[in-house]
């Protein structure tokens, strides 16, 4: 009896196969990874409360920093978890008001501590008049976070990191100029693309995802990002969201 036409009916193609593996792995990775983020967040608050005793004015600005960042980590996992039960991984943006520069001072604060490993001083500066833009504060606190990230990972130890928030016709900025190692033209057009990284020349490990996410987030809020190099060793990335008040009410997505 021949039963290759009712396999071949059956049984879905290995394709099909290895996407619903791979669906199946990253949601089951995110969610296994919420239910641990949660226990610290709950921990942490507990011992802020003082449940388990005094804790010192210092000991506590780390702790709301840790926790902070957890917090931060949690609302990404479900931003994952979200993405992958959407159609070809596109994810619907919320809309509201998002203040750069605090959003800025809030990242700052959670990286305080990576910079001071490596000696770094963060300076912020707003001149911005405008600074709410409307869009999605999750998503637009991880392009800060991956800038942020970037700038620290790979600046030259005892140097200063300068952020501004600033305006320009109708949008709010954001950018950083540190002192890192030099990337020339090319480098510079390929940076934002899915997998690149220059780890191996710089010996940082990476695998160039945060980058293309950023600009695949920005590009959604109707902005762009930038960077520019100097030979001095200055690097510059940022970017730029439209702030008029009509984009109140656009509705975005994302597919990454």
């Amino acid at each position: 009896m021949d039963t290759s036409a009712n396999n071949s009916v059956t049984k879905p193609n290995t394709e099909e196969n290895l996407e619903i593996q791979r669906e199946t792995f990253v949601a089951s990775l995110s969610h296994d990874l919420k239910n641990p983020t949660i226990a610290q967040i709950r921990a942490l608050e507990l011992i802020l409360k003082g449940n388990f005793g005094k804790i010192l004015p210092q000991q506590r600005e780390i702790m709301q920093m840790v926790l902070d960042s957890c917090k931060y980590m949690y609302a990404m996992l479900g931003s994952v978890l979200e993405t992958y039960r959407s159609e070809k991984g596109t994810i619907k943006l919320a809309n509201e008001e998002v203040s750069i520069t605090s959003l800025a001072s809030e990242c700052i604060e959670e990286m305080v501590y990576l910079a001071k490993d490596k000696e770094i001083s963060i300076t912020l500066n707003s001149s911005a008049e405008k600074e709410i833009v409307y869009g999605d504060k999750v998503q637009l606190k991880r392009v800060i976070m991956n800038l942020l990230s970037n700038s620290i990972k790979y600046a030259y130890r005892n140097t200063n990191l300068y952020i501004e928030v600033y305006n320009e016709g109708n949008s709010t900025c954001f950018k950083f100029e540190n002192k890192s190692p030099y990337l020339n033209k090319e480098k510079q057009k390929q940076i934002f693309a899915r997998y690149v990284s220059f780890s191996q020349t710089d010996k940082v490990n990476g695998i160039g995802l945060g980058l293309y996410a950023s600009k695949k987030i920005v590009s959604a809020h109707g902005g762009i990002m930038f960077v520019e190099s100097f030979p001095d060793n200055r690097n510059v990335f940022g970017f730029k969201i439209p702030n008029d008040e009509s984009t109140k009410t656009q509705e975005r997505s994302v597919t990454f």
